[in-house]
């Protein structure tokens, strides 16, 4: 008899089916191809915001100059260059226009233009062919000098030309009386130069020797400065364009010349004469640095605004002339220094932008404005000695007396790109071609030519991140606004803006929802029946399929408009929610211990009561409190300040409502802790019955709420009376950090309480899974430990399930970031630093959504706006990294239990 087999050995032996082992394979290389296509997904977002953002941060460049064959004009005046450098033009003071090729320098066109009359001065427009010409006779015409293309079908050639072509495709050949190269398969491009004189007019009866013109919304202005010493004399004339409905033909007709005051006793020498683009005021500046600005805002009766020196100590000026726009000024003195400037409003100036205003200078009682010297962009060196401003943009190329060429970016104070002649003569004349990339510099003995590039110019990294002092603004600021209705507009690319934009949006529908979502998912898990739960749950998880659009549209046009007549109310209603709610739980609390128990099922029914007396409450105390606070309308007190003279606005002078409403949540905090610390210590060491226990709760939290109260109204009052005012201007860094301002329609509290409504569905569902997750067990020691349930949630649920709970505002503060719709159409889309709760602001996501569209590809605007995406993108994935961090800090200690 054989023994028995021991029970190891009669175990059944079980072997995994090759079925299961297959699919849990499967399973396993799809979930790592899922988390590997992911991060590849991610990083390469990452890499094509890097891709196409990198262009922007290139350096500007100028090529090496090169010598162009051919020879200076005896006193050369003016020049141009068309934008496929086959051409350029010549203006002597004898009157000879002469157009030569650029690639050997032979000529291919010479005139006599103003009738032989010697010109003794000229300007041209910037960004346009008009030239104002001035003689020696006192006289001044305006002529058209610019640059035709016309295309012609290659048939139409002729043979010789055209068997040329085909042996060189990339020839130039000379063609009338100007050049002909090839523009594309059988078309050619033909290159030459068109004159034309306008009209003349008799502006002096001494010669003019400086000119200047401007297109204003009135019609063209010329200024005409004529004679010397003693007989200095400064002349304005007035055209009018008009055109024929019936011939389509334009003329040109002038008004009579005005004489224009000067400084009184100054005779010295004038080296230059300029026209504001708003024709608003005439700018002379002197050979020793003198600039007299003379408003002509009333034709009728010029004055002297404002004179002084734009250096101090013996330097002379050497260049001075407007950049495009013809308002802000760049010069260069003797010294090597270059800088810029231009006129701001006094009554905007503070004394930081007074102190850079002209050097010992005389302002007239009756202007308005101050010229401020606001770039250094160079300090010294050799002199400069020419510049040509940009056509298309706020840059300026500068040559200097050591033959040196420089790029400067206007706007910025920067310079781009550098480069230097073969020969080290004065730079006397510099012209760029319209597309900015080919420039010609003229010194006495030769002409040079140069291929430049300047790349992004604008979208440097003071631009970008830094405050920037813009034309006509009384100091630097962040901005932002990239495009505008007028060619000469300066682009404000500053990302600062769009940063705490979205952040600010961010922080108040944080502030709005996701309290409300972790109070509601406490609720649902720790204290909801879970019949109830079922319904509950999937009902507030719908709400996250409502799509943003329409929650931008329903804030917009529904929200907006009907809280701006009720603010006080939606303010108070703020407050008088909680602390119904409250009361109520404190009721509820004095209520016999058997009814609780009976009604207990009734719970939620019973959390409408004071849902209604909190919206009963606000309704009804609303208006006292807009009168009492904000002397009956918040509006008109948002928007009173110091400057407000009116004595009927005199009831909105006090502060008292503003502190109230910023020190209340303060207050009530500290009124807590305190009561916490002291009365509901010493009553839970009590031994009195339950309802005398609840009514003293009851007597404390009124208590509490009136110690709240009075001391809100205390320290607000003695802030007021201190002279300190919520709604002043609080500026750190270029930011109003002034939480209360002036109130517009579409403001951060709408934005806040609407996305607060798109963010709690994702943070309850994902709190609630949390916490209902805590293992039972917990809840049972608790309980039987004789904690009560809230005791139980509040410090064993809530700690324990903490990593879910953070991870649960991670993901609605990644959602807010990343809205779009609500806050484009709920945010007013003003790009302002200001923390003001009832302003609105531009967020980076609704930047990118408005303006990419009609951004040029590959333009400043169009990497510009790829930069911000990937600003956005850093900041979500340091949000989410810290965020991680944090929350494997709380899974730590959650597996310590």
């Amino acid at each position: 008899m054989s023994e028995p087999t021991p029970a190891a050995a009669r175990r059944r032996r079980r072997a995994t089916r090759p079925g299961v082992l297959l699919a849990d394979g499967l399973a396993r290389l799809l979930i790592c191809a899922g988390g590997a296509g992911t991060i590849i997904a991610v990083m390469g977002v990452c890499f094509y915001l890097l891709y196409v953002v990198a262009p922007l941060f290139q350096f500007s460049t100028i090529d090496e100059p090169r010598d162009l064959p051919h020879d200076q004009p005896a006193g050369l005046i003016l020049s141009g260059m068309d934008d496929y450098h086959t051409l350029a033009w010549s203006l002597s003071t004898g009157g000879e226009l002469r157009v030569v090729r650029l690639d050997d320098g032979a000529e291919r066109f010479k005139q006599q233009v103003a009738d032989g009359k010697t010109i003794t001065a000229a300007t041209r427009l910037i960004g346009s062919p008009r030239v104002a010409l001035g003689f020696a006779d006192g006289s001044a015409q305006l002529v058209e000098i610019k640059f035709v293309s016309k295309f012609i079908e290659e048939d139409k050639l002729d043979p010789a030309v055209r068997q040329t072509l085909r042996q060189t495709p990339d020839a130039i050949v000379d063609y009338d009386q100007g050049v002909l190269q090839r523009a594309g398969e059988g078309q050619f491009r033909v290159q030459s130069v068109s004159y034309h004189a306008l009209t003349t007019a008799k502006i002096a009866d001494a010669p003019v020797h400086h000119i200047a013109l401007a297109d204003t919304p009135t019609g063209l202005l010329i200024g005409a400065l004529s004679g010397e010493g003693e007989t200095l004399s400064l002349h304005a004339v007035r055209g009018r364009q008009s055109q024929n409905m019936l011939t389509g033909e334009k003329t040109l007709k002038f008004a009579k010349p005005l004489a224009i005051p000067l400084p009184p006793g100054k005779h010295d020498a004038a080296m230059f004469l300029g026209v504001a683009g708003s024709g608003s005021e005439m700018s002379v500046a002197y050979r020793d640095g003198t600039l007299a600005r003379i408003n002509l805002a009333d034709p009728a009766s010029p004055y002297v605004a404002e004179t002084g020196r734009l250096f101090d100590g013996d330097a002379a000026l050497t260049s001075i002339g407007y950049i495009l726009g013809s308002t802000t000024l760049l010069w260069g003195d003797s010294t090597g220094a270059v800088a810029a400037g231009f006129p701001i409003r006094l009554a905007d100036a503070d004394d930081d932008a007074k102190a850079t205003g002209l050097i010992g200078a005389e302002r007239d009682p009756r202007s308005l404005s101050m010229f401020a010297i606001t770039k250094h962009l160079r300090l010294s060196g050799p002199a400069m000695t020419s510049f040509a401003p940009s056509p298309r943009r706020r840059l300026a190329l500068a040559g200097f007396a050591d033959g040196s060429i420089r790029m400067f970016n206007i706007t910025t104070a920067s310079t781009l790109a550098a480069a230097q002649l073969p020969v080290s003569e004065a730079v006397t004349s510099l012209t760029m071609n319209e597309r900015e990339n080919e420039l010609l510099a003229a010194t006495p003995n030769g002409v040079y030519r140069a291929a430049f590039d300047p790349r992004y110019a604008e979208a440097t990294f003071g631009a970008l991140f830094t405050r920037v002092w813009y034309e006509g603004y009384p100091a630097p600021v962040h901005a932002w606004q990239s495009s505008s209705g007028t060619s000469d507009f300066e682009p404000k690319l500053g990302l600062i803006p769009l940063v705490f934009g979205t952040i600010k949006a961010t922080f108040y529908a944080m502030l709005f929802g996701a309290p409300i979502a972790l109070l509601a998912a406490v609720f649902t898990s720790e204290f909801l029946h879970p019949r109830a739960k079922a319904i509950i749950k999937p009902s507030i998880e719908l709400m996250a399929s409502l799509p943003s659009v329409v929650l931008g549209f329903l804030a917009a046009l529904v929200f907006a408009p009907f809280v701006e007549h009720i603010v006080p109310t939606a303010m108070t209603l703020f407050v008088a929610m909680p602390l119904s709610f409250l009361f109520c739980a404190y009721v509820w609390q004095m209520l016999p211990e058997h009814w609780t128990l009976r009604l207990a099922s009734w719970r939620l029914l019973f959390m409408l009561v004071p849902v209604a007396i909190g919206s009963l409450l606000a309704v009804e105390a609303g208006p006292t409190v807009e009168r009492v606070l904000f002397g009956g309308d918040l509006k008109a007190w948002s928007a009173w300040g110091p400057e407000v003279t009116d004595p009927a606005q005199a009831r909105y002078a006090s502060a008292v409502g503003g502190w109230a409403i910023l020190l209340l949540p303060v207050c009530a905090v500290v009124v807590a802790l305190v009561v916490n610390r002291t009365l509901s210590a010493a009553l839970r060491r009590s031994h009195w019955s339950r309802r005398t226990l609840a009514s003293l709760d009851m007597l404390k939290f009124l208590g509490s709420v009136a110690a709240a109260g009075a001391m809100t109204w205390a320290l607000a009052a003695g802030l007021d009376g201190m002279g300190l005012d919520p709604r002043g201007p609080l500026m750190i860094w270029g930011i109003n950090l002034s939480p209360i301002d002036t109130y517009v329609q579409r403001n951060a509290l709408i934005v806040g309480f609407v996305m607060g409504f798109a963010i709690i569905p994702l943070i309850y569902t994902i709190a609630d899974d949390a916490l209902s997750a805590v293992p039972d067990h917990l809840r049972s020691a608790s309980l039987g430990a004789g904690a009560t349930p809230w005791q139980t949630a509040m410090r064993v649920i809530v700690p324990t399930a903490m990593s879910g709970l953070f991870s649960a505002l991670m993901i609605g503060l990644g959602r807010a970031v990343g809205e779009t719709m609500i806050v484009l159409m709920a945010a007013g889309n003003t790009a302002i630093l200001d923390m003001n709760i009832f302003a609105g602001f531009r967020t980076l996501t609704a930047n990118i959504a408005v303006e990419l569209p009609e951004a040029p590809k590959d333009g400043t605007h169009y990497r510009t706006l790829f930069l911000a995406a990937l600003v956005l993108f850093a900041m979500t994935f340091l949000v989410n990294t810290v965020a991680e961090t944090v929350r494997q800090r709380f899974r730590k200690r959650a597996y310590q239990l």
